[in-house]
């Protein structure tokens, strides 16, 4: 294995493309699944970046610098809204992820943190949305710099440090709220001056100030005590960590967090940040069986 060094890693995903195939069928919808990987494709080797594959619908690239995978993400959404609409579809979309940290290439491939980041954040973006990370617009050239816009930070699987979260706002990124469940960036502030309240069946309890993890499931030794048919014996647990509060699973369901004004982030043995109030879904969404708490942070 190669010694890690600092690259761009790139994540171009084409959003619905699972409707392409069912209203097309297959060999059209191919066929213009490959002519936006090519427009992409052509983007990343004019500034200089080469791509490392396509998975079905989505490219990865990697660049040797940061500003140069930040043009390309740009180009290439822009390019790829000029291409005819599909008929009986509309306009095809781009969804990315970039980001600029160590990676180990290996086999023609490349393997690491950075790679997970990118690779978290394009699943996580919206259609015409390209996330970054903080790291990644440090390493932009100063002029450049306020073309991104910090406004998240997300809890990634393996680190114990939050990832900071920015969107790309050159190029004609929509203006629109973004709705994603990430936990805001915020002052920091100390564990205790964070307040958890919980509804559970209509009845709300505060969680005790020095309390640091509350964990629920069917279990009678859990905290929060549950009873449904998707609900695991120790479903998930939910921890303070500094100016924190994270929902962590470790279900075989699942749990749905949903924060008010975002969208729902169905967890698997993952963990993310927890946001002002919204409900704990503890299942898989609109299914029978899950059981629903409320939360307030404050």
């Amino acid at each position: 294995m190669e010694t890690p060094r600092d690259v761009g890693i790139l994540f171009a995903d084409i959003v619905g493309s699972t409707q392409l195939y069912e209203r097309l069928g297959d060999k059209p919808a191919l066929a213009v699944v490959q002519e936006t990987l090519s427009v992409v494709s052509g983007v990343v080797q004019a500034h200089g970046g080469r791509v490392v594959k396509t998975i079905g619908d989505e490219v990865m690239a990697v660049f040797e610098g940061a500003e140069a995978g930040f043009a390309a993400a740009i180009e290439a959404r822009e390019r790829v809204t000029t291409l005819p609409p599909v008929p009986g579809v509309g306009q095809v979309r781009l969804r990315m992820g970039l980001s600029y940290g160590p990676a180990v290439p290996e086999d023609k491939d490349w393997y690491g943190d950075t790679v997970n980041i990118a690779s978290r954040l394009v699943a996580l973006a919206n259609p015409d949305q390209i996330l970054t990370t903080g790291e990644t617009v440090d390493a932009l050239p100063p002029d450049l710099r306020d073309d991104a816009h910090e406004f998240a930070s997300i809890q990634v699987k393996g680190r114990e440090e939050p990832v900071r979260v920015a969107k790309v706002t050159a190029g004609g990124q929509p203006q629109e709220t973004t709705q994603i469940g990430f936990a805001r960036s915020a002052p920091p502030a100390s564990a205790a001056s964070v307040t958890l309240t919980l509804t559970i069946q209509g009845q709300p309890w505060t969680v005790p100030p020095k309390t640091r993890r509350v964990v629920c499931g069917r279990d009678t030794a859990c905290d929060v005590v549950l009873t449904g048919a998707q609900v695991s014996r120790q479903h998930a647990t939910i921890e303070f960590r500094r100016d924190k509060v994270i929902l962590v699973d470790h279900s075989t369901n699942g749990t749905t967090l949903v924060v008010r004004d975002e969208r729902p982030v169905a967890l698997s043995r993952e963990e993310f940040g927890m946001l002002k109030s919204g409900h704990i879904i503890f299942g898989r969404l609109n299914e029978p069986g899950a059981v629903v708490i409320g939360f307030a942070i404050a």
